[in-house]
């Protein structure tokens, strides 16, 4: 494929994924102010950086990381939108003058991308956008230049989906709203669009069906007043100016005592403008004297703001069945709730959660059916407790790993009642086997095995199978006694943590050991365990 081919499709399919959770990035939005736009104003920027890749006639990265970079500039919509167009405007400084994208490259560019953000905002606010990327950007600065390009992208992801995560705990609005950042969360989106079209064949991106949504996120609820409160300042305003000579710092200047959220980004050809005001008037007077305005955009964010309420409230109870797990590791709970999990409570092995926890889980969500996830015999009585101590109806089905529990999702179906649901996904726990790998805390014997303390054991069902210094060996060991009942599906996963074995590794001695089954690895992120396994 050519390389406009290959940045059209990437570009799209950062579009893709975006309209597909538009409207919950919307919801989402109560930072800097609950105007519910975000979503939408990161879908046009992107939508107008395909329109211009698309009119664009170079096929050279210097080319098209220009066209890009013009794309996100000129269609930058919102707070937001101006934030991406730097992150873009950094990237491509970087793809533009490499000779081929590599790993190395990817790295370069995403610290870029984030330096040139965190330059284009005078007052930074973390748990924003500004921090996802910037996390985002460290992830990959550990990652050794030898990596290929779709591995740095994994762990890139997995660091922006513990990022946006932890932005519901580091602003204050956030919080009393129970939600994470829309643009941080909007920035993951967009990244795992391009991510997905990296990975698919030419054209997949374009004319597939949209992304479903990835699920980190629950829906948003009204903050506890039970209506957001109004921006200071009524209209959003943005604009494009274009001439000779323009001075950014100048009209930022200008703008900033006339309201909040003012933002001037650009050269001294082409600048976009964007602020909070109460007189839009007043601000393109001022820049028509400056050049040749385009673009104007004026939004009325109290109007918008109660347009989001109204939404939320309509949206009412949830409807049907709604499932709550425990799992541990942030690539776990993804996986969780990519499969329909509504609620993940932090907790597994020695951190197994209170009753209460998972009480305030079970009610918090509001739904009559409730099914809870264990995923660790010693929560299955502290969910059986909790269950008690609802006025739900809550069935608890008893899974005792987290790949037991993954399993048990596949049989999920929210139409039906807690009751049916349980024993649906009980009867897909049937023939399960769930396999631990670990480190011994001491030295023991179990099951006529002698054990020193650090070696690396293999268990099976709570047997164990393997024990000894290399964790490739006890991994081959697992898989093999899998391989004993001719499983269909193995799934795998890893919290590898810097081991000097690879995931390639691990894939190729699974796939030896069962060759007739199907493989699938993830990254988990589990704490204690470096490899989680199941086998159906």
């Amino acid at each position: 494929m050519n390389v406009r081919a290959t940045a059209l499709q990437l570009v799209r399919g950062a579009l893709v994924a975006l309209e597909a959770e538009r409207s919950l990035i919307n919801d989402l939005n109560v930072y800097p102010v609950p105007d519910g736009d975000t979503g939408t104003n990161l879908a046009l920027t992107v939508r107008a950086v395909v329109e211009e890749v698309e009119a664009c006639e170079e096929d050279d990265l210097a080319g098209l990381a220009g066209a890009v970079t013009k794309g996100s500039l000129m269609g930058a919509r919102g707070n937001s939108g101006v934030i991406l167009s730097q992150i873009v405007r950094g990237a491509c400084e970087v793809l533009g003058s490499a000779p081929a994208v590599g790993a190395q490259e990817f790295k370069k560019a995403l610290h870029e991308a984030s330096a040139a953000a965190y330059r284009a905002v005078k007052q930074p606010v973390e748990g924003t956008m500004l921090t996802v990327v910037r996390e985002m950007a460290a992830a990959a600065q550990a990652v050794p230049d030898s990596a290929g390009v779709a591995e740095l992208g994994m762990i890139v992801e997995q660091a922006g989906r513990a990022a946006v995560e932890r932005t519901t705990e580091q602003l204050d609005a956030l919080r009393q709203a129970g939600v994470v950042d829309a643009g941080g969360y909007g920035l993951l989106v967009l990244f795992r669009g391009v991510m997905r079209a990296f990975g698919e064949p030419a054209g997949a991106a374009a004319a597939g069906a949209p992304p479903a949504q990835s699920g980190l996120v629950a829906e948003p609820q009204l903050m506890q007043s039970g209506e957001a409160e109004l921006s200071l300042y009524r209209y959003c305003t943005s604009f494009l100016l274009k001439g000779d000579g323009l001075h950014g710092q100048e009209l930022e200047d200008y703008l900033a005592p006339l309201g909040d959220s003012a933002l001037v980004v650009g050269d001294e050809h082409m600048l976009k403008a964007h602020v909070h005001t109460d007189d839009p008037g007043v601000v393109l007077s001022h820049a028509v004297t400056l050049g040749a305005l385009s673009e104007v955009e004026i939004n009325d964010m109290h109007q918008q703001t109660k347009e989001r309420d109204a939404r939320l409230r309509s949206a009412g109870r949830p409807t049907g069945t709604v499932a709550v797990a425990v799992v541990a590791g942030e690539g776990n709970k993804q996986l969780f709730r990519t499969l329909g999990v509504h609620a993940v409570v932090d907790g597994g092995q020695s951190m197994n959660p209170s009753a209460a926890q998972l009480l305030e889980a079970i009610d918090g969500l509001g739904a009559d059916q409730v099914v809870v996830l264990p995923n660790n015999g010693n929560v299955i009585l502290t969910a059986e407790q909790a269950a008690g101590m609802s006025d739900r109806h809550v069935a608890v089905v008893p899974a005792g790993s987290i790949p037991a529990g993954l399993a048990a999702m596949v049989a999920f179906d929210g139409a039906a009642d807690a009751a049916d649901n349980a024993r649906a996904m009980e009867a897909a726990l049937i023939g399960v086997r769930s396999a631990e790998i670990t480190h011994a805390v001491r030295d023991s014997e179990l099951d006529g095995v002698v054990v020193a303390q650090g070696q690396v054991i293999g268990l099976v069902d709570g047997t164990l199978v393997a024990a000894g210094d290399d964790l490739l060996a006890v991994f081959k060991a697992v898989v093999e006694e899998f391989a004993s009942r001719q499983p269909e599906i193995v799934t795998v996963l890893t919290a590898l943590n810097g081991s000097q074995v690879s995931v390639a590794e691990l894939e190729a001695s699974a796939r030896a050991a069962c060759p007739n089954a199907e493989i699938e690895f993830h990254i988990g992120g589990q704490p204690l365990y470096p490899i989680l396994a199941s086998a159906e």
